[in-house]
């Protein structure tokens, strides 16, 4: 066989076996693997009754808050109160050296007996020259002159007698009592200090049940709930709006309080509104000077839908929530969204009671992607929120 002939059977023998291996190979070539289901936690759209309220930041003080001074001048002998203790009204807190006011005391008592004698002599000698009168045997300006001096005794009674009201006072105001129950501070003197009438403060009562506490809202927030209030149509009543109080290490104050007080005008200053809250206080809990958590319910709102504000994410000025579609898939759903209530936001329009919302996982909770959801309630979702932190500070 001619040499060239040999080459060109070879090559067809070669395409053969290539073609017959390829083909081969394509026969073995996997079908492809549908992506696993991603895991994630969701909780379940309920509508309720839902209270929409707004929280400011308060500070506590006394309903009542008096500066006792002292109305007379002397001594201080001894103070008879432990600083910061609960005194009640009436109770003995300073005495002053009373030694002059008891000295004025005792001469005006003997100015009222010298004067009541005049009194009671003066009155003889009216009685004594009446009858002469009428027989004429006196003149009539002997017995007026009588008459001037008994009116003038009697006028000296009385006069004695409100020196006497006078010099007691002194006496009773060398002992300092409590003008009302509450809390006292430290004491500003100590014994043996000169008390001047009125001027020394010796110390600050203030009482404490009720407490009041005073916060302020912003001029938007303001116009943002009366314009709520309008449309809802609800007259506004600030002594009916129920007030709850937070304290500083998170835990709540058991009783309601309502606010008692509105401004009559925004403070052009600070561009705020202020307003006071009373609160029950009768275990002296609430004390002046401590800062709290004043939350105001502005409202009552029948089906509302809640979602925590973790499933609600932010793309380009729009709002979205991650829902578990009917084919077990993710899916995007656009919600509007209504007032903030602390982490949580009532949800307007987008979402509708029974949908399952992605909670936890959502980054991996792409639009399609099949997910295996885990639901949970509101009160785990709270617990796994305060743990993430706590677990945080432990392992650093």
């Amino acid at each position: 066989m001619p040499h060239h002939a040999r080459c060109v059977l070879d090559a067809a023998v070669l395409i053969a076996v290539c073609a017959t291996t390829l083909a081969g190979c394509g026969s073995r070539v996997p079908p492809p693997v549908a992506p696993a289901a991603v895991e994630v936690k969701v909780v379940e759209v309920a509508a309720a009754t839902t209270d929409v309220y707004a929280d400011f930041i308060g500070e506590v003080r006394g309903s009542q808050e008096v500066e006792i001074r002292a109305r007379v001048g002397g001594i201080l002998l001894r103070k008879h109160f432990a600083d910061g203790a609960l005194v009640r009204k009436g109770d003995l807190l300073y005495t002053i050296d009373a030694r002059e006011y008891r000295a004025q005391l005792a001469n005006a008592d003997a100015q009222l007996a010298a004067a009541e004698a005049n009194l009671l002599r003066a009155s003889q000698d009216v009685a004594r020259y009446q009858p002469l009168l009428a027989e004429n045997a006196i003149s009539r300006q002997v017995y007026d002159n009588a008459v001037a001096a008994e009116r003038q005794a009697r006028a000296q009674v009385a006069a004695s007698r409100a020196a006497i009201s006078e010099a007691r006072l002194g006496v009773e105001y060398a002992e300092v009592r409590a003008p009302l129950t509450g809390r006292i501070g430290a004491s500003t003197v100590f014994e043996g200090a000169l008390i001047s009438a009125g001027q020394t403060l010796l110390a600050e009562i203030s009482n404490d049940d009720p407490a009041w506490v005073y916060f302020s809202v912003s001029e938007a927030q303001l116009l943002n709930y009366q314009r709520r209030m309008a449309a809802l149509g609800v007259q506004v009543q600030s002594d009916a709006q129920p007030v709850r109080l937070q304290l500083s290490d998170g835990s709540n104050y058991a009783k309601v309080g309502r606010i008692n007080f509105t401004d009559r005008a925004l403070d052009a200053t600070t561009g705020t509104y202020s307003l006071r809250a009373e609160f029950p206080n009768p275990e002296h809990q609430l004390v002046p000077g401590l800062f709290a958590r004043i939350r105001v319910v502005a409202e009552e709102r029948a089906g509302a839908i809640v979602l925590p504000d973790r499933a609600v994410q932010q793309q380009l000025g729009r709002y979205f929530v991650t829902a578990v579609g009917a084919d077990g898939k993710a899916e995007a759903r656009p919600v509007t969204l209504g007032p903030r209530l602390g982490n949580r936001w009532i949800i307007e329009s987008g979402v509708a009671p029974g949908d399952r919302i992605v909670v936890e996982g959502t980054l991996k909770a792409r639009p399609g992607t099949p997910l295996k959801p885990t639901v949970i309630t509101a009160a785990e979702l709270e617990q796994g929120a305060a743990a993430a932190p706590a677990a945080g500070a432990s392992g650093a």
